[in-house]
């Protein structure tokens, strides 16, 4: 029997190169995404560590007398004993609370621009000041403090049960989603071979897939609380915590607002 000719052609394909930044630009954004998502706030080393409900409430605390103060000699207060806090953080975590805290205080001086070319630079600055101070003392909070830790504190803050579900149940399919995410994207780079010229087409695509996903999880999540006898509410397991450290902050909270009232502003 004679052999075809064409199975005695040597087949060369060569398909056209394409650029694959748009993908890889998408799968470092997930990457960003999924490291936040998977941290779920940071943990503080040691055995003694502060109880999250008294850290809640110091943060608001400060919150409180920030924004409520007029005088810049205790917003200077303030914001010294917050670089004293930042200086023992680790490298990591310090680049973590500064990148977010200068974001946002740089988005706010450029809000409040017009204020200040028209000629009121001081309450600009004061305001932006408050803002950075503000920010990053949530931000310090959320650094050394586990989510579920936060979840039990805002439960004795008596938060509604509704809340804490949707707070909790989001930050952990955030991750959960992001992984099919990035698999998908994956897989996509992977089976594009030539030019590619509908690439925003594909990514609308892992959306609609992403979203079917997501409703066949909330489906299943939903079956699986029912069986389980979940009554949609949160009680806290660990009882509060009353040591030296949580003493101490207590103490330097009194301490501040003393201060607070001795600089009532003008």
């Amino acid at each position: 029997m004679q052999t075809p000719g064409w199975l005695l052609h040597t087949e060369s394909y060569a398909p056209r190169t394409d650029k694959d930044a748009f993908i890889d630009r998408s799968i470092l954004s997930f990457l960003a995404l999924l490291s936040r998502a998977r941290t779920r706030g940071g943990k503080e080393e040691g055995k003694d560590r502060i109880d999250a409900f008294f850290k809640v409430t110091a943060v608001l605390v400060v919150l409180l007398l920030v924004s409520l103060t007029r005088s810049p000699s205790f917003l200077a207060i303030v914001g010294t004993l917050l670089l004293v806090a930042l200086a023992l953080q680790s490298a990591q975590r310090l680049r973590a609370i500064l990148a977010t805290s200068v974001s946002v205080a740089v988005f706010t001086s450029l809000i409040l621009l017009p204020s200040a070319f028209m000629g009121r630079q001081g309450p600009a600055l004061f305001i932006v000041a408050k803002v950075f101070v503000s920010v990053a003392s949530v931000k310090l909070v959320s650094a050394n403090t586990e989510w579920a830790s936060i979840s039990g504190a805002l439960r004795r803050f008596r938060v509604p049960d509704l809340f804490i579900l949707v707070f909790d149940i989001a930050l952990k399919y955030i991750a959960l989603l992001g992984d099919f995410a990035l698999s998908m994207l994956y897989a996509l780079r992977l089976r594009s071979v030539g030019r590619n010229s509908g690439k925003h087409a594909s990514l609308s695509g892992i959306a609609g897939t992403l979203f079917l996903k997501s409703k066949e999880m909330a489906e299943d999540m939903y079956d699986a609380m029912e069986c389980r006898g979940f009554t949609g509410e949160y009680k806290s397991s660990k009882r509060l915590r009353l040591g030296a450290r949580e003493v101490a902050l207590v103490i330097g909270l009194a301490a501040l607002v003393w201060v607070f009232t001795l600089f009532p502003g003008v």
